[in-house]
C-alpha cells in the first residue's frame, strides 16, 4: 500500500514536470509567433516621415523626438526625408521617389500646397499607406489627416484678442495678420480669426504674406505699423512670423503696446511672454500627430485589425480625421513650458 501511493505521487509530480516544461518551451515560440510589437522580424520596417523645409528648428525640438521615439518604442526604423528649404517642386519629388521605394508606411505633411494631393493618390495607387499631417489635403485619397484643426487655431487667437482688448478697456480694434498666404492650413486659420472677430469692433486691416520668412515678417509687420499708427493687435500664423514681429516692435518702439497671439517658433521664443513682448503663443501637439500617425501606419502594415473581417484597401478603417488639439501659453503657464523643453534639450544633447 505504502509503495503503490509513493509511486501515485512519483507518477503525479512527473506529469506535472513534464507539464512545466512543455510549457516553458512553447512560451519564446508563442511571444514571436506571427510578429509582435518590437519584435526582430519588424525591425526592418520602413517607415517615412516626409516635409518641405524639413530641417526647420521647430520640427528639429518638436516632430523629430516623436518620431525618435516610435522607432525605439516599436523597434522599427523611422527615416526623415524632404527638402531643408521652401522647395515644393523638391518635396513632391521626393514623395514620389519615397513611394517608389515601397516602406510600411508614410506621413506627408500637408499643409505646405495642395498640389501635394497628386503624390499622396500615386502613393495609395502604389499601397502604399500614406498619413496626412500637420495641414489637411482633404481632396486626396489619404486613408487619414492627423493634426491641427487650423480654423480652430484662427477661432481660438481671435478669441484671445476679444479678451485681452477688453481687460485694456478698448471698445473696437485694427489688428493685422501675417501668414503665408497660399498655404491650405494658414487659409483655414484665417477663416476662423475672420468669422469670430465679425460683428466685435475689432477690424482686420492688413493680411500680409511673410513667405516663411522671419525677415520678411519683419519688414512687412514695420510696414503695416507705418500704415496703421493706431494698430491694437497682431496675429503671426506660422512659426517664421513670431520672430519677425517682435523684432519690428522693439524696433518702433512699441514693445508691449499692442496684443501679440503667435504660433510656436522654437524654445527661446517662449521668453517673449515672460517679457511682456507677446500674450499668447499656441503649440501644436507635434508628438501626439506624430505618435498617432505612424501607430495607424504600424497597425495597417502589420494588418493588426480587420473590422468585420474587411480589406483595408477597400475599407479603409482609419478615423477619416483626428484633432491632436493646441496648448496655449500665457504668463500663467510659460515658466512651467520652458522648464520643461529646457530639459527634454538636455536630454537630447
Amino acid at each position: 500500500m505504502k509503495i503503490s501511493k509513493t509511486w501515485k505521487i512519483a507518477s503525479l509530480l512527473i506529469v506535472v514536470a513534464m507539464v512545466l516544461a512543455g510549457c516553458q518551451k512553447a512560451a519564446p515560440e508563442a511571444a514571436t509567433s506571427g510578429g509582435t510589437i518590437g519584435s526582430a522580424e519588424r525591425a526592418t520596417q520602413e517607415y517615412v516621415w516626409i516635409s518641405n523645409f524639413s530641417s526647420l528648428p521647430l520640427f528639429v525640438e518638436r516632430v523629430y523626438p516623436a518620431l525618435e521615439a516610435f522607432a525605439r518604442d516599436f523597434n522599427v526604423v523611422v527615416r526623415k526625408a524632404g527638402p531643408t528649404t521652401d522647395d515644393i517642386a523638391a518635396y513632391i519629388t521626393t514623395v514620389e521617389t519615397e513611394c517608389a521605394r515601397k516602406p510600411a508606411g508614410i506621413i506627408v505633411v500637408g499643409g505646405w500646397d495642395q498640389s501635394l494631393q497628386e503624390p499622396v493618390n500615386k502613393c495609395l495607387e502604389m499601397k502604399v499607406p500614406v498619413v496626412v499631417t500637420d495641414g489637411d489635403l482633404p481632396n486626396s485619397n489619404r486613408l487619414s489627416y492627423v493634426g491641427t484643426n487650423w480654423y480652430n487655431l484662427g477661432v481660438s487667437m481671435a478669441k484671445f484678442q476679444i479678451e485681452e482688448h477688453k481687460k485694456r478697456g478698448w471698445t473696437t480694434g485694427k489688428v493685422a495678420i501675417l501668414s503665408p498666404i497660399n498655404f491650405q492650413n494658414m487659409q483655414e486659420a484665417r477663416e476662423g480669426i475672420k468669422d469670430t472677430l465679425a460683428g466685435t469692433g475689432i477690424e482686420i486691416v492688413a493680411i500680409e504674406d511673410n513667405e516663411s520668412n522671419a525677415g520678411i515678417a519683419a519688414q512687412k509687420t514695420h510696414a503695416i505699423l507705418t500704415a496703421n499708427p493706431d494698430l491694437t493687435g497682431l496675429f503671426g500664423l506660422d512659426s517664421e512670423s513670431p520672430p519677425g514681429i517682435v523684432t519690428a516692435l522693439d524696433e518702433a518702439g512699441k514693445t508691449g503696446e499692442l496684443i501679440v497671439t503667435v504660433n510656436e517658433a522654437g524654445l527661446d521664443f517662449f521668453n517673449n511672454i515672460v517679457d511682456g513682448k507677446v500674450q499668447l503663443i499656441s503649440i501644436e501637439k507635434y508628438d501626439v500627430m506624430n505618435y498617432l500617425a505612424l501607430s495607424m501606419l504600424y497597425m495597417w502594415h502589420n494588418d493588426a485589425i480587420r473590422p468585420a473581417g474587411l480589406d483595408p484597401w477597400t475599407n479603409n478603417w482609419m478615423p477619416n480625421k483626428i484633432d491632436s488639439g493646441l496648448i496655449f501659453v500665457t504668463k500663467d503657464n510659460v515658466e512651467e513650458v520652458i522648464k520643461y523643453y529646457t530639459e527634454q534639450q538636455a536630454k537630447s544633447e
